[in-house]
């Protein structure tokens, strides 16, 4: 083959591989007309870094990005800021891809947006305070990347909410008093971060919530009485924290809650390993799991009003455990996971000797 063949030859195939009429842009070896593009989906030769050339669809509303379980066709490579430029998107889906970097500020101008999943990417940095401008968000997931620092305040400004997951980040702040504005949540997950501080009372706010995972981070201070607002709970996780006090009364509100000792299955709920000290209310009093309570004060069994004597008040309350058919830990003086009359009568022993 002469030089004259090979130059004709690569005119050739610059030819086939440049097919895109005006107002197209070639994206995976496909064309997509500017203007009238809507929708846009991973297909099975997605490669590379995040083509730049999306951020022409101006018109675009759809752009699903998300890899399918067992596939390896991944996105690579950063958001770009022309992300923001895409002001008519309503569902970003760039889901299980190998997307690293920060999110970029121009996020925040896609305020039609209503579902945005990054999960299981290698994103890192502060989540940009812009994402407060997607108000229309029901649906965000920033789970399982390498995200540090707090919760942006703005978030507070997404009252759409109701589903939200920070799950398996390093994020270390105090979860924000501004949850409390997500009236409409129920779906809460900040599992697995390095989350310190107390949970806020504000929580209580969160009437809609059936899901709250907050296992495994640093929570800090007493469960607030506002839990046992939460009446719609189906699934609390707050095991692996640093959890002191008494457990609130208010927690037995939550009836719909099926309480184990300990494990990680999705349709129980759990506060082992946490520093909580007794008397544990009766509805936890058997699946409260391992607790740290070297720092609890000395519990005086049978004192039922936590007076610090024992005497005929006491013996009341056992009376009305028993004839209630109830259980609380403390009234357990033979230690046999029953209150009946024994324990009246070794309580009745103690107080005459």
């Amino acid at each position: 083959m002469n030089k004259f063949s090979i130059i004709l030859l690569l005119i050739l195939v610059g030819i086939t591989y440049s097919q895109c009429d005006i107002g197209e842009v070639e994206i995976w070896e496909a064309c997509y007309p500017i203007e009238t593009t809507t929708m846009l989906y991973n297909t099975d030769n997605t490669f590379g870094e995040f083509p730049i050339e999306i951020c022409s669809l101006i018109n675009l509303e759809t752009l699903g990005l998300e890899v399918m379980w067992g596939n390896s066709n991944y996105i690579t490579g950063e958001i770009p800021e022309c992300i923001g430029n895409l002001i008519n998107l309503n569902y970003l889906n760039l889901g299980w891809n190998q997307l690293y970097g920060e999110i970029p500020e121009s996020i925040g101008n896609l305020t039609n947006l209503t579902y945005f999943n990054a999960l299981y990417n290698q994103l890192s940095g502060e989540i940009p305070e812009s994402i407060g401008n997607l108000s229309n968000l029901t649906y965000l997931n920033l789970g399982f990347n390498f995200f540090f620092g707090a919760i942006p305040e703005s978030i507070g400004n997404l009252t759409e909410l109701t589903e939200l997951y920070f799950s398996s980040n390093q994020l270390s702040e105090p979860i924000p008093e501004f949850i409390g504005n997500l009236e409409n949540l129920v779906m809460f997950s900040i599992f697995n971060n390095q989350i310190h501080g107390n949970i806020p009372e504000t929580i209580g706010n969160l009437i809609q919530l059936e899901s709250l995972n907050a296992a495994y981070n640093q929570l800090e201070g007493e469960i607030p009485e506002s839990i046992g607002n939460l009446v719609n709970l189906e699934k609390l996780w707050l095991n692996y924290n640093h959890l002191i006090g008494e457990v609130p009364s208010s927690i037995c509100n939550l009836n719909m809650l099926n309480w184990s000792s300990y494990g990680f299955e999705g349709d129980e709920s759990y506060l082992n390993d946490n520093q909580l000290c007794p008397p544990y209310p009766e509805c936890i009093s058997h699946n409260i799991g391992y607790q740290d309570t070297s720092e609890c004060f000395p519990i005086l069994l049978g004192d039922m009003n936590n007076d610090g004597i024992l005497n005929v008040l006491d013996i009341v309350q056992v009376v009305n455990l028993v004839l209630a058919n109830e259980y609380e830990a403390n009234g357990d003086l033979n230690s046999d996971g029953i209150i009946n009359v024994l324990d009246i009568v070794q309580l009745v022993n103690i107080i005459l000797n």
